[in-house]
């Protein structure tokens, strides 16, 4: 499916932390990463799952902190021990998908590449999130430069 560009609020997505500096941005198999997701979800969290990527380093194209959680509203809704990132309000494209898992999430940042790399998109890097509505579908948001206001090849 192609992606869709959209205008969304500021998101809170709360929960553990992963700094992955062994990885790009976009690849699934992390140990750290499914280790820290079988902590969270044996915390048993009954809000909508949800996962943040902050502190992109895009210059390098590996450094990243992701939170691994879930959606909240306030602060008050956040878990003892849990950390909160601010998703800024702003211009997004939304990728969604259904499938399994990895797969489901390669052939997404696949998409995510190939709409960088035909210059659809441009990344702003101020925050990307993913949520998953079930246990087989992703809907990822990515920050971009609004489309008027793009810079094409200089």
């Amino acid at each position: 499916m192609p992606f869709v560009i959209v205008e969304r609020e500021e998101t809170l997505v709360a929960g553990l932390a992963v700094r992955s500096p062994k990885r790009a941005l976009g690849k699934a198999r992390d140990k750290d990463l499914e280790k820290t997701w079988s902590t969270l979800l044996a915390q048993n969290v009954d809000k909508p799952l949800a996962s943040a990527y902050v502190d992109h380093a895009p210059e390098i194209n590996s450094y990243y902190t992701q939170i691994v959680g879930y959606e909240c509203t306030s602060i008050d809704q956040v878990g003892r021990g849990h950390l909160v990132s601010r998703i800024p309000a702003g211009t997004y494209a939304k990728f969604s998908s259904v499938g399994t898992f990895p797969d489901l999430f390669d052939a997404l940042w696949g998409q995510i590449r190939d709409a960088e790399e035909s210059q659809q998109i441009q990344r702003s890097y101020t925050g990307d999130f993913e949520f998953y509505p079930h246990a087989f579908g992703i809907d990822l948001y990515v920050a971009i430069v609004p489309p008027a206001t793009m810079q094409g090849p200089q």
